[in-house]
């Protein structure tokens, strides 16, 4: 079949098939085209995309903000094998700085609180890990750790340094305590369906972390200057959902999921700043932990 567009016919959230229009244009449409070759440097395949429709609309049950037209599962395969430049992501990760590796640490003691038992006793899964850097911060603080994911390349990145790889997720049933699934969602087909499967394999207290790109305003912006290139919240073909807090707990709902509060993590010499972090987190932001309803 090679590379295609498919075109999704009704809300990935609600099923409801009412949508209005928020933007559109041809991937063959000039500014498009020259975008994507350039973002892509020229490994994308334009000609197969050039017949389709950048369409972003809006469900008018839920208002969840999404694009209509995505690429089929050689097409996926093609995105993240081959246009996506690989060496660039993982030099990003190699060369980044102490603070991604401080942010990935003080996830690391959240989850030591939330889960107050030894943590060779908590099984995570790292669900869309990318090269697997995430996942080995998990295991340096002793947590039981699997993760999964869609690039082969990635995943071999990961086995390379000891994390524990799955290639598909296990059965319904009680598996894991927590799954961390951080700018995943946005980039899915059909994310509630997946949310669904992830929800089916925690252990009754369980949970899991969502963090996706903030969609806030997009609507806003659309209308009032069009389509830009720093739109990242809604990226031609990669991030496919466009999601605000409201959309994402939405969506965990249906999925039988509900908001849980990680606990507080104030720290004295910048209290302030943590008190305006962690108002931000526990309400506006498109990063969220949830449990079984």
């Amino acid at each position: 079949m090679g590379v295609q567009l498919q075109t999704r016919e009704h809300c990935p959230i609600c099923t409801n098939r009412k949508t209005r229009t928020l933007h559109q244009q041809s991937f063959s449409s000039p500014i498009l085209r020259q975008f994507l070759a350039d973002f892509y440097q020229g490994r994308a395949d334009l000609e197969a995309l050039a017949s389709g429709s950048y369409r972003i609309a809006k469900c008018q049950t839920c208002s969840f903000i999404y694009q209509t037209s995505v690429l089929n599962d050689e097409g996926l395969s093609a995105l993240y094998g081959d246009w996506v430049d690989a060496e660039a992501s993982l030099a990003k990760k190699q060369n980044a700085r102490a603070k991604l590796f401080r942010q990935y640490a003080g996830q690391m003691e959240t989850l030591s609180r939330l889960f107050p038992c030894p943590p060779q006793q908590v099984h995570l899964l790292e669900f869309g890990m990318g090269w697997g850097y995430w996942s080995r911060m998990a295991q340096a603080f002793g947590f039981r750790v699997n993760g999964l994911e869609l690039s082969p390349q990635r995943a071999e990145h990961a086995r390379s340094m000891g994390i524990a790889v799955v290639d598909e997720l296990p059965d319904a049933g009680p598996h894991y305590h927590f799954i961390y699934a951080n700018q995943v969602f946005e980039h899915l087909v059909k994310p509630l369906q997946t949310l669904q499967q992830l929800q089916s394999i925690l252990i009754p207290d369980g949970l899991i972390y969502l963090r996706v790109p903030d969609g806030r305003d997009i609507e806003k912006t659309l209308q009032r200057s069009g389509w830009h290139s720093n739109l990242d919240a809604i990226h031609p073909l990669e991030h496919i959902n466009c999601f605000t807090r409201t959309s994402l707990l939405e969506l965990a709902s249906r999925a039988g999921l509900e908001q849980v509060q990680p606990p507080l993590r104030l720290n004295l010499r910048s209290l302030w700043g943590g008190i305006k972090r962690e108002y931000s987190d526990r309400f506006v932001t498109t990063h969220i932990y949830f449990k079984n309803k």
